[in-house]
C-alpha cells in the first residue's frame, strides 16, 4: 500500500516478511460474522456484510460492490450467496500491511476490542500490537526483532525473525546457517499454507505432498524448496552437528537467501490474488 493510516513507511519496510497466520484470519472471520449476525433482523445481515466487504476490498485495491435491492427492499438469493462467499475473504485476501489497516478500522468502528485483538496477535507470535500514539489515537507498535525473538516459540517461529538470522549468518560467513534458516522458513510457511493441526508437529518432508497440493507456487519452485529442505539433513552443521567442513559456498548462500525471501513473498501474494484451489 502506498498510503497507510496506522503505519509509518519504516514500519511497512520492517513488516515486509511478517506473516499473519491463516488460522488467525479464519478465526477472525468467524468472529466478525458472529458480531454482525442478527437474530432479530436477519434480513439486515447482508447490508452489514456489504459494508465490511467493501472496507476490505477498498484496502486491497479492488472495486467496491454496490448492493441494490428490489422495490420492496429485498435482495435476490444470488446476492446473499455472493456476499457469503466474499465475506470469507475479507481477511484472507489481505497482505499483512493491509490486514493491519483493515483491523485498525474495525477496532475504531467497534467491531473488535483492541486488547482482545492484541491477545490474538500475541498468540500468533507476530511482531506488532495496537496501541495509542502521543495524541491518544489508535496506532501500531512494531516490535524490534530482538523483542520478538525472545518470545518466539519453536512451534511457531516468526518468519521475520528467522529471515534476520539468515541475513546475520550470511554476514558472518556461516553458510550452513543460511541453509538451516531457509529450511525453517520454508517449513513454517508450508505449515501455515496447509493450515491443518495434524501437520504442525511434522517435518516438512512428511507432509510435503499436501503442501504441494495447497501451494500456488510452480512445481519447479516447490521441487527447489524440497531440495533445500533435504540438503539441510546432509550439509554439515546445517541441521546436525558434524566434524566435517560445510560444502555450501558463499555464492550459493547468497542465492538461497534471496530466493527464500522471494518465494515467501510470491506464495503469499498468489494466495492473496488467486482463487483458492478446490
Amino acid at each position: 500500500m502506498k498510503y497507510t493510516k496506522y503505519l509509518t513507511s519504516d514500519d511497512v519496510r520492517a513488516l515486509e516478511l511478517e506473516i499473519v497466520s491463516q488460522d488467525l484470519k479464519i478465526f477472525l472471520t468467524r468472529e466478525l460474522q458472529r458480531k454482525i449476525t442478527s437474530d432479530e433482523f436477519p434480513e439486515h445481515d447482508i447490508i452489514r456484510q456489504n459494508e465490511i466487504i467493501n472496507k476490505s476490498r477498498s484496502i486491497a485495491g479492488l472495486p467496491v460492490y454496490v448492493l441494490e435491492g428490489d422495490l420492496d427492499g429485498y435482495f435476490h438469493p444470488a446476492e446473499n450467496a455472493w456476499h457469503n462467499g466474499e465475506f470469507q475473504l475479507v481477511f484472507r485476501r489481505l497482505s499483512t500491511i493491509q490486514f493491519i489497516e483493515f483491523m485498525g478500522d474495525l477496532i475504531q468502528n467497534g467491531y473488535f476490542d483492541r486488547s482482545k485483538i492484541n491477545e490474538y496477535l500475541e498468540q500468533d507470535n507476530v511482531s506488532f500490537r495496537f496501541g495509542d500514539n502521543e495524541d491518544g489515537e489508535l496506532a501500531v507498535e512494531v516490535f524490534p526483532l530482538d523483542k520478538v525473538e525472545s518470545g518466539e516459540t519453536p512451534e511457531q517461529p516468526n518468519i521475520r525473525v528467522v529471515a534476520r538470522r539468515m541475513d546475520d549468518a550470511l554476514k558472518q560467513d556461516d553458510y550452513a546457517g543460511v541453509l538451516h534458516a531457509s529450511a525453517v522458513i520454508f517449513e513454517t510457511m508450508a505449515k501455515d499454507i496447509v493450515g491443518i493441526s495434524t501437520v504442525q508437529n511434522q517435518t516438512l518432508k512428511s507432509f510435503f505432498e499436501r503442501y504441494r497440493k495447497d501451494s500456488l507456487l510452480p512445481n519447479e519452485i516447490l521441487d527447489y524448496i524440497l531440495n533445500v529442505y533435504d540438503s539441510r539433513s546432509t550439509e554439515p552443521l546445517a541441521g546436525h552437528g558434524s566434524t566435517k567442513t560445510p560444502e555450501i559456498t558463499k555464492e550459493t548462500a547468497i542465492v538461497l537467501s534471496e530466493m527464500t525471501k522471494a518465494f515467501v513473498k510470491i506464495e503469499y501474494t498468489l494466495h492473496k490474488e488467486v482463487p483458492v484451489k478446490p
